[in-house]
């Protein structure tokens, strides 16, 4: 079981659909996310080159990501692109709806294990929890991290129910991104300058782990890792503003690149 969304898509989103019937024409969907919505992918939007046979591009039950084209309430009818989808953006948002999935069928579990209808269940925890932490994923990373510190906008009498299924059930996962500082200075405590400018982005958060490590040349190595990848994100962006501002005072040169 899943929450689906009971109205419809607008024009412009990337969807999730299952491939219910491949025509010559062209494909019909379901919209997994939507509840009754149905979709269809004319020949033209399956695939970026020549269909010679549109089966070689589209599959029966196959599930994929489709961008919504336009939308006719008075015909019931959602237009939708396969072509419009980059490979990177369809693979992180089936991954994202698995993660949903997943996730929903582990609030399903608590519901089961609490002997509590599975809507109750949803409203008292998963959505005061997506309501904080943007998605159920995000959320149980935060509590398998900060146990009871991330329970506090659910009722008391859910905290050990839930810590006890997110032990059992959730791994935390890190993702770590990587960039390059190269720091110059020719002043005469320029390398004591480094690495005053350096070790501030270690102390700078608690939200992330970062390691740095010298590489040569100047080059400084900087590795952020979080079980959320725009956490991960947001730090290293922050720490780069923060190492070029606090190396303005030691009269030489300061850039970042991010390596992955």
């Amino acid at each position: 079981m899943i929450v689906l969304n009971d109205d419809i898509p607008e024009k412009g989103d990337i969807v999730i659909c299952k491939i219910t019937k491949v025509m010559n024409y062209g494909v019909f969907a379901e919209l997994l996310e939507y509840d009754n919505q149905k979709g269809f992918v004319h020949i033209s939007e399956v695939a970026s080159r020549w269909v010679k046979n549109i089966r070689n591009f589209a599959k029966e039950g196959e599930t994929r990501a489709a961008k919504v084209m336009s939308i006719s309430p008075e015909k019931n009818q959602i237009d939708l692109s396969l072509t419009k989808v980059s490979p990177n953006i369809q693979r992180l948002k089936i991954e994202e709806y698995k993660q949903l999935v997943r996730n929903t069928r582990l609030i399903e579990l608590l519901a089961t294990n609490e002997k509590k209808e599975f809507d109750e269940t949803w409203d008292a925890v998963a959505e005061p929890l997506i309501k904080e932490y943007e998605t159920l994923y995000a959320a149980f990373q935060k509590i398998a991290n900060e146990k009871e510190n991330a329970l506090k906008m659910i009722p008391k009498e859910w905290h050990r129910p839930l810590l006890d299924l997110v032990e059992k059930n959730v791994k935390i996962s890190m993702k770590t991104i990587n960039g390059v500082f190269t720091l110059q200075s020719t002043a005469p405590d320029g390398v004591e300058k480094i690495k005053s400018a350096l070790s501030k982005v270690k102390k700078s958060t608690k939200d992330a782990n970062i390691d740095i490590y010298y590489e040569g040349s100047g080059k400084y190595v900087v590795k952020v890792s979080s079980p959320e990848y725009k956490v991960a994100e947001r730090v290293l962006k922050y720490i780069s503003r923060l190492v070029i501002d606090n190396f303005k005072s030691a009269k030489g040169t300061a850039e970042f690149e991010r390596a992955n």
